[in-house]
């Protein structure tokens, strides 16, 4: 029997952790190297793409005998995060599970504001580095080229991107409402955490003449300038905290996010305004005292304005969620079966060799069966439980139950 590569998942998201694990398993960029080095010690292919919301490793391993626990360990003991981060927080799939998983991220359903166009971009670095490091192969290339193709189409022939998606885009489109374009304009942006990261980005996305960060902890501002630089041509510095305020008069928009138990911004650090300036504040509690309104130059907008511009997009955005998910399964027969007939090949299919005609022939012919029978993976999705152990051998059975059929169908000439 040929031994099938085994494509199988793992990892942890904002669905299965908290972000105070979440983060504690994040691979940097910096790491990515040593990490995929240490995952190809036991298997063929591996991919890591890891967000603010998700550590999530899609790999390919040549063994029957894949210990699910052995690859979490890895993760875990890579991080130093030993006794912080526990099993419940991971989710673990073979196949089927693992090919929808990918195509869920890809097309942004999997997303936490579904329809979230960041994603697709760092799947693409995240491919980009495994491919820089020679860690993917045939099923990842084809299982990820698909990914991307899907996410395109989710783009094209959707409305699941359309409009604001979270408070930071938000907070971007509403610049646009009172400025126009921001090709000439000064944005500062208050604070490094995620939201910080998503404004900046969505604002260097929107061409913005110059960019001004600071935070408490300068060091996160300068590491957050710096990556946004990495993505963008964008022109920008980071300001101390303690300074920031004497640059406010410089600037047109203010979108502020830090975790301030107290308003970082009164009336009076707005005194010497030159011009209409647009402050919006993200933060929960509020960054921005209610006193700035005074100031009749200064309009002042909070999280409960963004989301009802985000919630006013929203119910557009799932219109297209059931095209969505008919798209993404359609995806995945395609995918599956392909990926079904690996271990039913001849040998001389793997030599990259030109296939002679009849050979040729055979090939069309294992692949034919195959789609005649596409109802076996169809069973064998239907059985997917979330136990991996369990897919696992669901997944071997069927790869056995498949040759076993072949055999028989190609000894009676059918």
């Amino acid at each position: 029997m040929v031994i099938p590569k085994t494509f199988f998942a793992f990892g942890l998201n904002h669905k299965t952790a908290p972000v105070e694990i979440r983060e504690k398993l994040h691979v940097d960029e910096t790491e990515v190297t040593a990490f995929l080095s240490l995952m190809r010690e036991t298997l063929s292919e591996c991919l890591i793409l890891s967000t603010c919301n998700r550590t999530e490793i899609y790999a390919v391993c040549d063994s029957t005998d894949i210990d699910i626990n052995f690859y979490k360990d890895l993760l875990i003991d890579f991080k130093g995060a030993r006794g912080l981060v526990m099993d419940k927080h991971f989710f673990a799939f073979i196949s089927c599970a693992a090919c929808q998983q990918l195509f869920n991220v890809a097309t942004s359903i999997d997303s936490k504001v579904i329809g979230d166009s960041q994603i697709l971009r760092q799947l693409r670095a995240a491919y980009s580095s495994a491919l820089e490091n020679g860690s993917t192969g045939k099923i990842l290339n084809q299982l990820v080229q698909r990914a991307f193709r899907l996410g395109k189409q989710s783009y094209n022939e959707t409305s699941i991107h359309d409009g604001a998606v979270s408070a930071s885009l938000a907070a971007v489109e509403l610049a646009i409402e009172t400025f126009g374009s921001l090709q000439s304009r000064t944005a500062f942006v208050i604070g490094a955490g995620e939201t910080a990261r998503q404004t900046a980005e969505a604002l260097a996305n929107r061409r913005i003449g110059k960019l001004f960060v600071t935070n408490r902890t300068h060091t996160h501002a300068e590491e957050l300038l710096s990556s946004v630089k990495k993505e963008f041509s964008l022109n920008g510095d980071v300001i101390s905290f303690e300074d920031f305020k004497s640059f406010l008069p410089d600037v047109d928009i203010i979108i502020s996010s830090t975790g301030s138990a107290n308003p970082i911004l009164y009336r009076e650090d707005f005194a010497k305004q030159r011009s209409v300036t647009l402050v919006v504040d993200i933060a929960v509690p509020r960054d921005v005292d209610i006193s700035v309104t005074e100031h009749k130059s200064v309009i002042l907008k909070n999280i409960d304005d963004l989301n009802s511009i985000v919630n006013g997009t929203r119910e557009k955005r799932l219109i297209d969620l059931p095209k969505i998910r008919t798209m993404i399964m359609d995806e995945m027969v395609d995918f599956l079966t392909w990926y079904y007939t690996l271990p039913l090949m001849p040998p001389y299919e793997k030599t990259g060799v030109k296939p002679s005609a009849g050979q040729t022939g055979e090939i069309l012919r294992i692949k034919g069966f195959l789609n005649q029978n596409v109802s076996e993976i169809h069973r064998l999705y239907a059985r997917t439980n979330g136990n991996f152990d369990e897919d696992l051998a669901s997944h071997f059975d069927l790869v056995k139950r498949l040759q076993s059929m072949k055999s028989r169908a190609f000894a009676t000439g059918v």
